[in-house]
């Protein structure tokens, strides 16, 4: 794909149209604390989640992960894409992040014309619980750690360029599967 300006403004309009379930920044439910919820309700969101994730992917070509919030859900569910396997956060909390950090220009599906630098921390464990209820506990590192504080943070009210690092707000202009972590 094409990362220029009339490119990305073409795919907003066509994300517009093709999704309109996806909030964008600005819009309040990206702005407010969600709630737990049980598992069969859920897996239905994280149904929905897929969907609308798979279709922005079709439109744009990229798309790590989705949370409920994104599509006006005040719950504790968000799902990742990460080679090509969707997995499934049910009442996900981080219980624990490292101090070191790294640096990592962001682009979200809520705010897809814009992207910033944001720094957060290089490790993380969280528990969750999946689609079949089994409860989780684990330690991320890197890319997948970023990824999933990303998502963790819209259950919190909270988009990427709320978190932005003064002056690194832009447009996208190049290929955001380009990017690469930075050391904090």
């Amino acid at each position: 794909m094409n990362w220029n300006l009339e490119t990305l403004f073409e795919n907003f309009q066509r994300i517009r149209t093709e999704i309109p379930e996806l909030k964008l920044f600005g819009e309040k439910p990206l702005h407010s604390q969600s709630e737990d919820v049980m598992l069969e309700e859920g897996k239905e969101i994280a149904e929905k989640l897929t969907s609308t994730l798979l279709k922005y992917r079709e439109v744009t070509g990229v798309g790590r992960g989705i949370a409920a919030p994104q599509i006006g859900l005040q719950k504790n569910v968000f799902i990742t894409y990460v080679n090509d396997e969707v997995q499934t956060y049910i009442n996900p909390v981080i219980t624990k992040h490292s101090d070191e950090t790294n640096f990592y220009r962001e682009l979200c599906m809520s705010s897809s014309l814009m992207w910033a630098d944001i720094e957060r921390p290089q490790s993380i464990t969280m528990t969750w619980t999946d689609e079949t209820g089994k409860d989780h506990g684990e330690t991320f590192d890197d890319f997948i750690a970023r990824l999933l504080q990303h998502e963790y943070d819209h259950l919190k009210g909270c988009v990427c360029l709320d978190k932005a690092i003064p002056g690194t707000i832009a447009f996208v202009s190049s290929n955001p599967l380009d990017e690469k972590l930075r050391k904090g």
